[in-house]
């Protein structure tokens, strides 16, 4: 039967068609869909249901799936949520009834919450990776969205490698689905830029860590010359005192020596008699 889609972008200030896309069935439906559990640390106790059938839908689980969506699409999420609790109590395992409380569960994050243990966002990516196998089997339309939204949680966390294996397995579903190729091509070219400033930032870090070396070493061989500077060191005064004081010495003792060999000057002296 035919759906009523609703996209509701997640991807705050990003201009690409990255959308959360919410499946919400339509007042014909006569299939629900997959079960799954929560297994978010501040995810609620599980609703008591009468069924667990991921196959078949009931009357009073289409009524209150319907009634949730009215209330989706007048945003208010509160009640919305409330109406698919309903749901979920009548078939434990309604694969739809789980998937839109996990899409009205992405629209109560708010500052406040967000990265805490209680972010709706945890609940919301547990019951979407727990109902898959059911959707995979009895309902490939939410398996398909279940993939795509997955993906774009990812992308926002800056997670690429998992956003771009969710797109593909969206598209693996529906090779149609143009909003999960093209947000696919986008996260590969998050993913590229990503490994690219990784790389410049270790090349800046090893040149970095390079010039504190040579640094290190620079001031190694200045420790090592330093004791022959300092022998080299010119004289100080008194130095030059002591050796001009010597000097002065020595030359005099000079002069007295050659004094003595040398004869005397003045008048001639008579030979001597042999």
């Amino acid at each position: 039967m035919k759906k009523t889609i609703v996209s509701v972008c997640i991807m705050a200030g990003l201009a690409f068609s990255m959308s959360a896309q919410l499946a919400m069935p339509d007042a014909a439906l006569q299939e629900p869909a997959s079960a799954d559990s929560i297994s978010a640390p501040q995810a609620e106790e599980a609703v008591q249901s009468r069924y667990y059938t991921p196959s078949k839908s009931y009357k009073a689980e289409r009524n209150s799936i319907r009634r949730g969506n009215k209330f989706f699409k007048e945003d208010k999420f509160y009640e919305a949520l409330e109406a698919y609790d309903d749901a979920l109590k009548e078939n434990g395992s309604s694969i739809r009834g789980r998937y839109n409380k996990a899409v009205t569960l992405l629209q109560l994050q708010n500052e406040d919450n967000k990265g805490t243990s209680a972010d709706p966002r945890v609940q919301a990516a547990g019951i979407f990776n727990e109902l898959l196998s059911d959707a995979k089997q009895f309902d490939k339309d939410i398996a398909e969205l279940s993939y795509y939204n997955l993906g774009n949680m990812a992308f926002n966390d800056a997670q690429y490698d998992q956003s771009i294996e969710c797109y593909k397995s969206a598209l693996r579903i529906n090779p149609d689905n143009m909003e999960a190729r093209e947000n696919l091509r986008l996260a590969q070219l998050k993913k590229q830029e990503q490994e690219q400033d990784k790389g410049n930032q270790d090349q800046q870090e090893e040149e970095q860590q390079q010039e504190e070396q040579q640094q290190q070493q620079q001031q190694q061989n200045q420790e090592e010359q330093q004791p022959q500077q300092q022998e080299q060191k010119p004289m100080t005064n008194s130095a030059q005192q002591i050796l001009q004081t010597m000097q002065n010495k020595e030359n005099a003792t000079r002069k007295k020596v050659q004094a003595k060999e040398e004869p005397a000057t003045g008048r001639p002296q008579p030979e001597k008699p042999w």
